[in-house]
């Protein structure tokens, strides 16, 4: 209930300060978190766990479908140490979206995810989104949440 009632209070943030893309700040912190967001993509196509791991706050809250919020960084690590321990996995994703609070210490994302295993020697893939809080932890841009869904099931390709 409260990541909800933080996601709101972010998106009336964001909402009510429309110009904000446009300022020189809220430019700045958009391009930060798409670097961040490069790098992390590849560190996670590459298998690169403890570069992933950098980009989640202690306290950072993963929901993924069909299992309970996994809440910190060792919860979370293990999850991706699961994905990266299957044959064939790798991952991808690319921001489609970033808004940046009106304040400026917080900012949300959408995008899109697409990742492959190997099932029964099949190659499969599934696409999804991906929604991701961000904040400002006076040093750099770091995640506080994260959410994925699928688009439809695994397909062969």
């Amino acid at each position: 209930m409260r990541l909800l009632g933080a996601l709101l209070c972010l998106s009336a943030a964001a909402s009510t300060f429309t110009a904000g893309a446009e300022e020189p700040a809220h430019r700045r912190a958009i391009e930060a978190i798409r670097e961040v967001d490069a790098r992390w993509s590849e560190d996670l196509f590459a298998g690169r766990l403890d570069q992933v791991m950098e980009n989640y706050d202690d306290n950072a809250a993963f929901l993924v479908h069909g299992s309970p919020i996994i809440r910190g960084k060792p919860a979370i690590r293990a999850w991706f140490r699961e994905r990266l321990d299957t044959p064939g996995y790798s991952a991808r994703f690319r921001p489609t979206e970033i808004i940046v609070a009106a304040v400026g210490d917080m900012a949300y994302e959408l995008g899109e995810f697409e990742a492959t295993v190997l099932s029964e020697g099949k190659r499969m893939r599934v696409k999804g989104k991906h929604l991701v809080t961000w904040k400002w932890n006076g040093s750099r841009w770091v995640v506080t949440a994260e959410s994925i869904n699928t688009d439809g099931p695994a397909v062969a390709g």
